[in-house]
């Protein structure tokens, strides 16, 4: 049986869409409109993407990153800083998902700048694992590990919302032509950017809104993830799964030994 589906939208058929709900006339090609209605909701349908990309960790926008953590500079018994690039596209963490690759450690971080001072000045953090935390668009280690390192892998949300409509292996952030494709869910960038549109104008929005937090709610509520299994027991933070962590699926709920 053939299908023929999509759950993204370009940023014209998100604006075709919001006009038609609007009773405006459609444009043909929206991006080019002069129509000042069709450059306002323009606007509004990339910061309802950037309000939509901060409102939940969106299965479409969340990757895997992983860092070569080292440091060149000789060990001393002072703590040392090293600055590692964060990806490109980076929006923020994932939470609970930093880990020493190397060592099976989660890494401690973020660490607050009054921790991270405490550490500089009594360099008292372990040696198998990794202390991190963001500054200045950067990620920083405390003590890294000599050459070849370890490896830091986490996950995070990316701000890469938007495929290019001639080069489909370009992500961008912004969407500034008709067919360029938003990797958000269709039908809540449309009701969102009806929401941003009305409200820019001054109008009467409630409607809208609860339309929007309907369709937000239902999609949100559908992706639930599991709890983390801890094998240490409640007095260790540790997310491991082990076999004292599994439903018992012996016969009369009796362990099999």
């Amino acid at each position: 049986m053939p299908y023929q589906m999509t759950n993204e939208q370009s940023l014209a058929s998100v604006i075709q869409t919001c006009a038609s709900l609007l009773s405006l006339p459609i444009p043909a090609a929206p991006a080019s409109s002069p129509d000042p209605n069709i450059q306002l909701m323009k606007t509004v349908a990339n910061l309802a993407a950037l309000e939509l990309l901060n409102a939940y960790e969106w299965g479409m926008l969340t990757k895997m990153g992983e860092i070569d953590v080292f440091s060149t500079v000789p060990t001393t018994d002072e703590a040392v800083e090293t600055a590692f690039p964060l990806p490109e596209d980076f929006y923020r963490f994932i939470d609970q998902t930093q880990w020493n690759g190397a060592m099976r450690f989660p890494a401690v971080g973020p660490v607050s700048p009054q921790g991270w001072m405490t550490y500089m000045t009594f360099p008292i953090s372990a040696n198998f694992t990794l202390t991190w935390q963001v500054r200045q668009n950067q990620l920083w280690f405390l003590n890294a590990p000599p050459a070849p390192g370890q490896k830091f892998k986490f996950m995070y949300l990316s701000r890469a919302l938007v495929r290019d409509a001639d080069d489909p292996t370009l992500f961008k952030n912004v969407a500034d032509k008709d067919g360029d494709t938003f990797q958000l869910d269709g039908v809540l960038m449309t009701l969102i950017t009806r929401v941003k549109w009305l409200e820019a104008k001054g109008f009467d929005s409630s409607a809208a809104v609860r339309d929007f937090l309907l369709a937000f709610d239902s999609r949100v509520g559908a992706q639930k993830g599991a709890n983390i299994l801890n094998m240490a027991g409640p007095c260790h933070d540790y997310p491991y799964i082990g076999i004292g962590n599994l439903p018992d699926a012996s016969l009369y709920g009796m362990r099999q030994h």
